[in-house]
């Protein structure tokens, strides 16, 4: 029985997710960067990218601040320079993410770290477990991307609580490094789609967080960032979502 099934009392639906190098096709490891302001200056009279969460969309039972963990950084470090930053869940914090896949891609910051293995759990509004999967992260470093399976997939309207897991050290669960937050399926009205059809690849960021959809803007920078690493637009837009939703650029920064 793992660490989260005592926690909560929950029987999980056990998957398997498999590996890729790709993002963000299915779990794969990125040093995608975050962006600190000196490296976006001289850049303005562009869409300024603020998250805004849905209307009546707070998380269920409170919330998990996205930067959030449950024990000292120091106990998975691998080296000095990693103890500054932290497992980080790029979510926005204590309210409900909104996202138009029924699968969407769900990203974790991962500090360099002597842990072997990850755990992923996806729990219904109830914290009823609904799915759970480990992943490799020996030797990886930076930006994990999770692509969730075709099944079980989210139900339309239906906020879930997803958590990722470092497990520190594999015979005691309790000392696990654990964040995570919510999110819900829901489809995009049609005023939406049409603005988004409309949009440059960088605006759609903003109207998707605008309008709630933290995890499609996420994903939406993360793929551009594969195509236009170097595009200072793209920083900007990169460093005004993470701050919206109060996370950390020190601690989502460069892996190295």
């Amino acid at each position: 029985m793992d660490f989260l099934t005592k926690k909560c009392g929950c029987k999980l639906v056990v998957g398997w997710l498999t590996a890729t190098v790709t993002l963000p096709l299915s779990i794969s490891i990125s040093s995608v960067s975050a962006v600190t302001p000196s490296e976006v200056g001289g850049v303005s009279g562009l869409t300024t990218v603020n998250f805004e969460p849905p209307p009546r969309k707070d998380a269920p039972r409170g919330g998990t601040a996205g930067g959030g963990s449950r024990t000292d950084t120091l106990s998975c470090s691998s080296s000095i320079q990693a103890r500054t930053k932290a497992l980080t869940a790029l979510t926005p914090g204590k309210h409900v993410g909104l996202s138009h896949d029924r699968r969407p891609v769900l990203y974790v910051y991962l500090p360099k770290t002597n842990a072997k293995v990850g755990e992923f759990s996806l729990f219904d509004d109830k914290m009823n477990g609904v799915y759970q999967t480990e992943i490799s992260v020996e030797n990886s470093k930076g930006f994990i991307a999770i692509k969730l399976p075709s099944a079980p997939s989210l139900v339309k309207n239906q906020p879930y609580y997803w958590s990722f897991a470092l497990a520190c050290n594999p015979e005691d669960r309790t000392s696990d490094m654990v964040v995570g937050g919510w999110i819900e399926y829901t489809q995009l009205n049609q005023d939406l789609q049409n603005k988004l059809i409309k949009a440059s690849s960088v605006e759609r960021i903003s109207l998707y967080a605008k309008n709630g959809y933290w995890y499609d803007a996420v994903a939406t920078v993360m793929e551009l960032q594969q195509k236009e690493p170097h595009n200072p637009q793209l920083a900007r837009t990169w460093t005004e979502l993470l701050t919206s939703v109060g996370l950390s650029l020190n601690i989502v920064a460069t892996a190295n």
